[in-house]
């Protein structure tokens, strides 16, 4: 968590001081130009649209990577076991302090998820009370997010004025919703076996899903020219969780008795934004 909030300070503070160099640089008194350079360049009356703003809607394919077949104490194999549709929208803000260099920013609404499947070793001995043999969690998630991104758009590639572009950059983003379909074969304390279900469920526990996540974001895709302030955007992003773990099992409480262990799981997802900068 430390270093989430540290890597989210350094890109504030460095969005801040492109913006107040920006500033000081606007507002610095400039020589008036001679009729010579005027003429020479040809640009005395471009106006450079350094802010707009936008808004798109993306569906989304998502899913749950863990990072190894095991769980950490080596107690159960771990497998992701498909992929989940879902979608995200939200308002873009793009700030160029030069004409093909910017920032992108915004807020995301994002429902996303995932299928995991936790299955005891033979290491574990499955025939004692409150043992969970068997769980599989497909998770349905939403996340409030928060992109800060360097965005690089090309010139004008075509006459109708397409250009290309692409950026990099790290997105915070802020549990709002989890919810899950689950089945789980364990031995209640009794030492009988059990199985508990449930359907949309919501997910119950403390930090059962860590209430930030960072991700990385890159993206591509083109815009188009409706008019002369109107942009149809379209981009390919991929988004990759990286801190912290995605889920942590054994902190649930569910309907059945036992826990569950897990390995670092990444949320990944693929979204294909379509949208209007105005």
């Amino acid at each position: 968590m430390t270093k989430t909030y540290f890597l989210l300070i350094l890109c504030l503070g460095l969005l801040n001081t492109t913006f107040a160099q920006q500033y000081e640089n606007d507002n610095q008194p400039e020589a008036a130009p001679t009729r010579s350079h005027r003429k020479a360049t040809g640009a005395h009356n471009i106006d450079i649209n350094k802010l707009r703003f936008g808004a798109y809607f993306a569906p989304s394919i998502s899913w749950m990577h863990p990072t190894s077949s095991k769980s950490d104490d080596g107690n159960y194999l771990v497998t992701s076991n498909g992929s989940k549709f879902g979608y995200t929208w939200g308002l873009m803000a793009d700030y160029f302090f030069a004409p093909n260099y910017g920032i992108s920013t915004g807020f995301n609404i994002s429902t996303c998820g995932g299928n995991l499947i936790n299955k005891a070793t033979s290491k574990l001995d499955t025939n004692v009370a409150n043992t969970v043999k068997y769980a599989n969690f497909d998770y349905t998630l939403q996340f409030l997010e928060i992109p800060l991104a360097l965005k690089l758009r090309s010139d004008a590639i075509a006459s109708n004025g397409i250009s290309i572009f692409g950026q990099i950059g790290l997105t915070l983003g802020i549990n709002i919703s989890r919810k899950v379909d689950y089945t789980v074969n364990y031995n209640d304390a009794s030492n009988f076996p059990q199985v508990a279900s449930g359907n949309n469920e919501k997910l119950q526990g403390t930090l059962a899903v860590p209430p930030v996540m960072l991700q990385m974001n890159l993206g591509a895709g083109i815009e188009y020219p409706i008019s002369q302030k109107l942009f149809f955007y379209f981009g390919l992003f991929f988004n990759n969780g990286f801190l912290p773990s995605a889920v942590a099992p054994q902190n649930y409480t569910m309907d059945y008795t036992g826990s569950f262990t897990s390995t670092n799981t990444r949320l990944n997802s693929f979204t294909f934004r379509l949208g209007l900068f105005f």
